[in-house]
């Protein structure tokens, strides 16, 4: 068994105990006795569902950002991924059809990967990080990415790749789900000032939601159409007041 988690990549201490009687428990809970049949589909299995629980959790981690604003049951993380990486697909696909090189699977894999260390420390919204040092964000947010991934043993060091290209702004592919994170939070702010939500100029105004737009002419024209939907929308309230 060790063998086969050695070929896995995987720390057998970190996530298996065996007993003495040979029954396999991960997480307490012992595996089925047809895993010493079949031992690497049976660990690949038990592994994965390990990462997932993190995985998971990130359905239970507010978007904290709204909710510091004033918004009601805002999104969990896991609604944020889902939309942007929906967005940075499409936004891959369309630069791909205007002759730009992108692999359109290591966008959408990026964007689906790039929040796992908040199902750990959570969504810091951009108000606590003024009381934080960024060095030290940093370095927690990344020790807290590489626990999550680590439990996927060979193909943690691939996630992790993923995730440092993100960080780093390293590639095309990066830059594209660097904008993507930016212009679908942009666009739910309005939507939320679409359904009434108010006070939310705060992301209108922070620099660090504009960074990652200029680099391509399509990204920056997203940018435009979504700041004209809100202002049309704010004109005309203002129109009806």
């Amino acid at each position: 068994m060790e063998d086969v988690l050695r070929k896995l990549g995987t720390d057998y201490v970190l996530y298996f105990e065996e007993g003495d009687d040979g029954v396999l428990e991960i997480d307490g809970v012992s595996l089925p006795d047809e895993w010493k049949e079949s031992p690497e589909l049976y660990l690949r299995a038990a592994l994965l569902l390990r990462f997932m629980h993190d995985g998971i959790r990130l359905k239970l981690v507010p978007r904290s950002g709204w909710w510091y604003y004033g918004i009601k049951n805002p999104e969990s993380v896991a609604e944020h991924v889902y939309s942007m990486s929906l967005m940075a697909m499409l936004v891959a696909e369309y630069l791909r059809e205007m002759g730009e090189e992108i692999d359109v699977g290591k966008v959408v894999r990026m964007a689906l990967i790039h929040e796992l260390g908040e199902s750990r420390i959570g969504d810091i919204h951009l108000e606590a990080r003024r009381y934080i040092p960024r060095g030290e964000l940093d370095d927690a947010e990344r020790r807290a990415f590489s626990d999550v991934a680590g439990v996927m043993g060979n193909i943690s060091r691939r996630i992790l790749e993923l995730y440092r290209e993100f960080e780093e702004r390293s590639s095309r592919e990066a830059l594209i789900v660097r904008a993507a994170d930016k212009l679908e939070l942009l666009f739910q702010a309005y939507m939320y000032e679409k359904f009434g939500y108010r006070n939310l100029e705060a992301f209108w105004e922070t620099k660090e939601n504009f960074r990652d737009f200029f680099h391509h002419e399509f990204l920056e024209v997203l940018f435009r159409l979504i700041r004209a939907l809100r202002e049309h929308g704010l004109s005309a309230e203002s129109g009806h007041s």
